[in-house]
């Protein structure tokens, strides 16, 4: 269990806390919020929290309140929170399974592989996306050109990534599953890379918000991957 301690302005009541509390607790990483009204000092605790900007967001979101002091009592080190093993362990099992899927074909065809690669990458994460959209979302904003601007771009990604996902299974074979997809890709590719650059620490929400995955190459590697498929494939 990870614990956080951060600092509230603008706390004058117990309705203030009621508030700054509900909008913690629509996120689901947060899992217990513990506010003392006079210091405004607000505990929070969760199995992997999310990123100081994504609580910044949800408790701005609150009303007009103000974090004054942020984290400053973790109980994991900064690279023990945030951890590229569960991206990891999807990868392989994607790999494994496309390539397994191309073996009992009798016959390998680089082009069926990635459009079952791309399939499989495409539904595995919008599911995680979609434990949490409103999460997401916010996460999205952080970093995506076209979420930072249009809100509703990051609520209906995930089911952007579905709709892909289905459309290599069903349509792999059409131009214009590609061609959309590298758009998808290359706006995203755009966002990440500026995020790496400008060193900003913030969350990666390729796997949505449960799991706290560091913004970095590695996500500039994955991105660019799908883009190149795509491109490869049209």
């Amino acid at each position: 269990m990870e614990e956080k301690e951060i600092t509230i302005a603008g706390i004058s009541c117990m309705s203030c806390v009621s508030k700054i509390e509900k909008a913690l607790y629509s996120n689901a990483a947060i899992q217990k919020v513990s506010i003392d009204k006079e210091t405004g000092k607000a505990m929070l605790s969760g199995a992997s929290l999310p990123h100081q900007d994504i609580i910044t967001s949800l408790v701005e979101s609150a009303g007009d309140y103000k974090i004054d002091a942020t984290y400053v009592a973790a109980k994991e080190s900064k690279t023990s929170k945030q951890s590229y093993k569960p991206l990891l362990i999807i990868v392989l099992y994607l790999l494994g399974t496309t390539l397994l899927i191309e073996y009992s074909s009798g016959m390998f065809l680089i082009e069926t592989w990635m459009a079952n690669s791309m399939a499989g990458f495409f539904i595995i994460f919008s599911f995680f996306k979609m434990l949490d959209i409103p999460a997401f979302a916010m996460a999205y904003r952080s970093y995506d050109l076209v979420a930072a601007k249009a809100k509703w771009y990051g609520y209906a990604f995930p089911f952007i990534e579905l709709g892909l996902g289905i459309a290599y299974l069903l349509y792999s074979d059409q131009s214009i599953t590609h061609l959309i997809t590298a758009v998808v890709m290359f706006v995203s590719l755009v966002g990440v890379i500026r995020s790496v650059i400008n060193k900003s620490e913030i969350q990666c929400a390729c796997l949505g918000t449960v799991f706290n995955l560091p913004m970095s190459y590695v996500t500039i590697i994955e991105d660019g991957t799908m883009l190149v498929m795509a491109l490869l494939m049209y």
